[in-house]
């Protein structure tokens, strides 16, 4: 899809990591990135964003953010903000997952790309030459240990009791993947990829990647 210009992006899916970036034609004109709550670091992130761009929250054409999975409250955090910025200023929220841009970098290198998930699982995104294959999925550790995996940069709070290849900054790369593969998708509701595979919505209902 053509992506609105200029569209702001959130990332706050990797535990003590906020990324928010101005997208301009296919290139970052302006980046803040912060360590702090992300329910308190959103607002000041985006100001800095736009006074680096010399523009306004108005002449936002469309925000844009990273679904996960990854970080409940970073995701939750990034989410209402689009949600709402969009809602008041009648823009489209899109919404990309950070394992699908991961893997579209990774492909040729690995065999899946993977994150911490719950309960000691994987959050893992399977890849060869031509790019990602099948769907989004998590998994016991012990499942992969005959895979060559590279883990999502920052997608780990422990050490993984398997041996990984160099991780995948996706951040740096992401207006090239965006503009290279059709990964940013409009939502009229986006929602958290919680666990990758089954996962409860934020209205209660359940969800599965499957469907």
């Amino acid at each position: 899809m053509k992506i609105p210009s200029p569209c702001l992006c959130l990332d706050g899916a990797v535990r003590g990591r906020l990324h928010v970036g101005l997208l301009v034609n296919g290139a970052w004109v302006a980046q803040s990135e912060s360590s702090a709550d992300p329910a308190e670091a959103i607002q000041p992130c985006v100001e800095q964003v736009l006074r680096q761009a010399g523009i306004t929250l108005s002449q936002i054409a469309a925000f844009a953010v990273n679904v996960g999975p990854g970080s409940v409250l970073g995701i939750r955090a990034t989410i209402l903000s689009a949600r709402a910025w969009g809602e008041i200023k009648s823009k489209p929220v899109l919404t990309w997952s950070n394992h699908l841009a991961a893997a579209w970098l990774a492909r040729g290198t690995c065999d899946a790309v993977v994150s911490e998930g719950r309960a000691g699982n994987l959050n893992v995104q399977k890849v060869n030459d031509q790019g990602p294959v099948g769907e989004l999925h998590d998994s016991e550790a012990k499942a992969l240990s005959q895979l060559e995996l590279r883990p999502i940069s920052g997608g780990f709070r422990h050490v993984s009791e398997l041996p990984m290849g160099e991780a995948v900054d996706v951040w740096s790369s992401l207006p090239k993947v965006f503009t290279d593969h059709d990964i940013l998708k409009m939502s009229e509701h986006p929602d958290a990829l919680n666990s990758a595979t089954v996962y409860a919505m934020w209205s209660g209902q359940r969800h599965s990647s499957a469907q």
